[in-house]
């Protein structure tokens, strides 16, 4: 073996190249192009899609990715969907089954306002439990 030789590794050194290539180096040349078309409110799909007719293919999230790194957008939260409420049974539906006690939909408490006016009934946390009666059966 030859000996360590700290000549030829700093030649070595300021010849390497990274394997990866740089990130976004392919959009770098179109950063003033993809700017001045976001002041333009374009969309990324569409900004992607310009500079794939021009001979730079790309993706939506890779023109998104750019914005948000290299022109220092902000990236907004996104929107969560809101707690869905329980469908409230109709009154059609209560009077469509009369042997059915009329209270079984209806929640256990209701509160009074000071002013003497019932409010909504309130109804508490968890599962919704039917409530089994034992019918009586019916006289002919």
């Amino acid at each position: 073996m030859s000996a360590f030789d700290p000549a030829t590794v700093r030649k070595a050194v300021d010849e390497f190249t990274p394997r990866r290539p740089e990130k976004f180096q392919d959009l770098m040349p179109a950063k003033d192009v993809i700017a001045e078309l976001r002041q333009k409110r374009a969309s990324y799909r569409s900004i992607a899609d310009l500079l794939t007719q021009h001979c730079l293919p790309t993706s939506k999230t890779a023109i998104a990715m750019f914005c948000h790194q290299v022109l220092g957008e902000n990236v907004r939260p996104r929107k969560r969907p809101g707690r869905r409420k329980p469908p409230v049974p109709s009154a059609s539906a209560e009077e469509g089954t009369p042997h059915q006690a009329t209270d079984a939909h209806q929640p256990a408490k209701s509160s009074v306002n000071p002013n003497g006016d019932e409010t909504q009934p309130t109804r508490t946390r968890g599962p919704r439990i039917a409530q089994v009666r034992i019918l009586k059966p019916q006289s002919p």
